[in-house]
């Protein structure tokens, strides 16, 4: 069913970084609202979480200074929408899902399920980023996007595997949602806004892309700039439909921004990338009105030299009357990023960060390394005893392959008696895949997997009545065999809140806080990943750790590792990056490095080493620049 938008006013709008699109964007809404639009109608998408946070900020000052009230209008993500589309009965009822994303360590259980395929790891990896990408891209709109055979037998059971579960991987959300919307007008109709708009378009997957046209009833404007394609929170964002957007509605207005309103420097910056042969350019110039003055450059000898710098440099700005929430430090990985917070606490600086990736890790085949993964389990399951992503992950821990066989022989028992997971679990339980002669079990590993599912039932209704730090501790205590044991710090901190603390409040807390992280920065200075720049409008903007090793990668320097087309596509992506964030500062755009490491820490941090020479016994190597420090010096 295709799309009707010939009722939609459509207008592109199309700039390079620091060029004004969210402004743009945040000013249409403002209009919009001053003409009497309710605020309800309106829904503003953003790439992540944390631009979303930024753009309800920013909507709100801007707001105020309109005299209207934004307080209704919808910040959101793509993601969070396409789960809203299915969090109505009937969407679960089409999909037989429920609107649950798998964590980074539930999908090590899906993992698994799929290794009962019989295809070698790496290549059912290559073939499971196929068939994401895929989904993103609603390869399946054509029937026979899948080869018969061995791909189309290995898509099937990755969908049995989520549907037995009743769970979503990310990259499938926005294809379930656009699917279940253009087969059901009603549904269409209850998730529609009067005015939708998308920041940061090219950032966002196909299917993101699509879902926007179709919650759209009056308008539809979306901004971007194709030169910004980069991965930040949907998988596989679709630069290619920045244009196709044009293509899809005859008579769509255009609009081009072209003058820069980022600091001198980071305009400059930002121009040198764009005359990258690995670039596609687009008309740039920095506007009149910019902050003059160059790039500001911190050379640290080691890296908490370097740590130290960053403080002081951000100290010395607020002391001169500077707002901790005007400055955004942009770190390489979750190392840099503690220890500059780190720093600038000591520094009296008041420091949120952003987290670099999933911090719930842990070997889900070995119950002592995975402690605070089976505790967020527990709680699910206290929360909703029907959960069944979370019974297929309790039952699997602490065994080498997470029992993968015996599920597969569960879900074959499941289809025959028309029974979900829960259903089937109860059974075995109960012994009713025993076999019919003798003690054998029908299917291998029914024990294990029969008195996980009864410790998991008694840890319930030993927990059920408790909340807050009481039931997170009991649970630990249960799930750990050791009286009087205290939650992880990791698993507190996702859970606790300052009102509803109750199993189920707790359980959707950690979840929204693992799968779409956020910080409140609206009175500290944000320490955010590289990418994570995307849709922030910091005034000050600090690069740091900006060296070889990070940007780029060490592979990228040995070709034995990463071949020649490889490295092109690499620098291409690099390039990407970092002209991403070099527009970002409005007032002044500042890159620190570190020039020294010893060997050990060089090797640990993945770091491309140049000279190595012996100082005061330990061995030291010499650390280069970002290939790219030029264009940003």
């Amino acid at each position: 069913m295709s799309q009707d938008t010939s009722q939609v006013k459509v207008t592109r709008i199309v700039g390079g970084v620091g060029c004004g699109k969210t402004q743009e964007l945040i000013e249409r809404v403002c209009s919009l609202l001053s003409n009497g639009e309710k605020a309800e109608s309106v829904l503003a998408l953003c790439a992540t979480p944390q631009a979303c946070e930024s753009f309800t900020l920013r909507l709100g000052a801007a707001a105020k200074v309109a005299g209207v009230n934004a307080d209704g209008v919808t910040v959101t993500t793509p993601r969070a929408l396409a789960l809203e589309v299915f969090s109505d009965a009937e969407a679960v009822r089409w999909s037989g899902r429920e609107p649950r994303l798998l964590t980074a360590y539930e999908e090590l259980f899906l993992l698994e399920d799929m290794k009962t395929c019989g295809l070698r790891p790496k290549r059912l990896r290559e073939m499971l980023k196929f068939f994401y990408r895929s989904w993103t891209e609603l390869a399946d709109d054509d029937p026979n996007w899948l080869l018969a055979g061995e791909e189309a037998n290995v898509h099937a059971l990755l969908k049995v595997n989520l549907a037995f579960t009743r769970s979503i991987a990310e990259p499938e959300a926005g294809n379930l949602a656009v699917n279940y919307l253009r087969g059901h007008a009603g549904a269409r109709d209850a998730h529609s806004f009067t005015h939708v708009l998308v920041d940061d378009y090219q950032r966002i997957s196909r299917a993101s892309q699509l879902l926007a046209d179709l919650v759209a009833s009056e308008t539809l404007t979306i901004a971007g700039d194709r030169a910004a394609c980069v991965q930040v929170y949907d998988s596989y964002p679709y630069a290619a439909g920045f244009d196709e957007f044009m293509d899809a509605h005859e008579g769509a207005e255009d609009i081009e921004l072209s003058a820069c309103h980022a600091c001198a420097a980071g305009a400059a910056g930002a121009a040198k990338l764009l005359a990258d042969p690995a670039m596609q350019s687009i008309a740039f110039h920095a506007a009149e009105d910019v902050a003059a003055g160059q790039t500001t450059m911190l050379e640290a000898t080691l890296p908490e030299d370097e740590f130290g710098a960053v403080a002081r440099f951000v100290a010395d700005a607020v002391v001169g009357g500077m707002s901790p929430a005007d400055v955004t430090v942009a770190t390489p990985n979750g190392v840099w990023s503690r220890n500059i917070v780190k720093a600038l606490l000591a520094a009296k600086v008041p420091a949120q960060a952003l987290a670099d990736r999933q911090p719930v890790r842990g070997d889900i085949r070995d119950n002592e390394r995975c402690v605070p993964a089976r505790v967020l389990t527990a709680l699910d399951l206290v929360a909703d005893p029907d959960n069944a992503l979370a019974w297929r992950c309790w039952c699997g821990y602490g065994d080498w392959l997470a029992n993968s066989s015996a599920m597969a022989n569960l879900r074959k028992y499941a289809a025959e008696q028309d029974k979900d997971l829960v259903g089937s679990l109860r059974d075995m339980a109960n012994g009713a895949l025993a076999a019919d002669e003798g003690d054998a079990e029908r299917i291998v590993g029914a024990k294990r997997v029969g008195a996980s599912y009864k410790a998991g039932l008694a840890l319930i209704e030993s927990a059920s009545g408790l909340e807050g730090t009481a039931l997170l501790d009991k649970v630990t205590e249960l799930v750990t065999s050791q009286e009087g044991a205290t939650a992880p710090g990791i698993v507190s901190a996702l859970c606790l809140g300052e009102q509803d603390n109750s199993a189920a409040a707790m359980a959707e807390r950690f979840r929204s806080r693992l799968l779409a992280p956020r910080v409140d920065a609206a009175s500290a200075a944000l320490v955010v990943p590289y990418d994570q720049v995307a849709g922030l409008s910091p005034k000050v903007l600090i690069i740091s750790g900006f060296v070889n090793g990070f940007i780029p990668c060490r592979e990228y320097f040995d070709s034995a590792e990463m071949p020649l087309d490889k490295q092109e596509k690499e620098h291409a992506k690099d390039a990407r990056r970092v002209y991403a964030m070099a527009g970002k500062a409005s007032k002044q755009l500042v890159v620190s490095r570190f020039t020294t490491s010893c060997l050990e820490t060089a090797g640990v941090m993945k770091l491309h080493i140049g000279r190595i020479r012996l100082q005061d016994g330990k061995r030291m190597c010499a650390i280069e620049p970002s290939n790219f420090t030029e264009q940003l010096a």
